[in-house]
């Protein structure tokens, strides 16, 4: 395309186009924030319970690890028991496995714990059903273990017979106070 020698326009460039005027904008919430109730503070409360339940299962792992071989033997006679025709090294097997599943079974319920537990506080609807599923099967798994070392002898003043219990009943107050339900407070 060629330029025309007479064209006045054609070396000049395009004056700028104004800009509109911006609108004034003001933004307000759809709902108003919530002043700090007593129910606000069950989610802390939750977590501390939760907390307790974690540091009881680290106590009750820590007796475990500083008498394996004890209780590795109450495993053994339990599992010697229920399959008499095993070999030597297959109820060691079983019941090290026994010990080792248990105790990363309850690494991940306390960490799904939490996680729940920090999803409640954003009140995510799915995180009331995931803490009352992670507290059953915190229940159940805790119960389920103090079958597994019931043969173990009484190690502390019998912390492993009545310890998983202890950790059951702070894993469902946990559970219950986390799944109570929650007010809006009033303005």
């Amino acid at each position: 395309m060629a330029v025309e020698p007479n064209d006045p326009t054609a070396g000049r460039p395009r004056p700028a186009r104004p800009q509109p005027p911006r609108p004034e904008l003001s933004v307000e919430p759809l709902r108003p924030r919530q002043e700090s109730t007593a129910d606000s503070r069950l989610p802390k409360i939750a977590t501390g319970l939760w907390a307790v339940t974690a540091a009881l299962i680290l106590a009750l792992a820590a007796v475990i690890a500083l008498n394996w071989n004890v209780v590795l033997s109450g495993v053994e006679t339990a599992v010697a028991q229920q399959d008499s025709t095993a070999s030597a090294a297959d109820v060691r097997n079983t019941a090290s496995a026994t010990l080792i599943s248990s105790g990363a079974a309850a690494a991940v319920l306390v960490l799904l714990g939490f996680v729940s537990l920090n999803l409640l506080r954003g009140a995510a609807t799915s995180s009331k059903i995931l803490m009352g599923a992670v507290g059953i099967l915190t229940i159940g798994a805790a119960v389920t273990f103090s079958t597994f070392v019931s043969d173990a002898s009484a190690l502390l003043g019998g912390v492993l017979q009545w310890g998983p219990f202890v950790v059951a009943g702070a894993a469902a107050a946990a559970t219950v106070v986390a799944l109570l339900p929650r007010r809006p407070s009033r303005q």
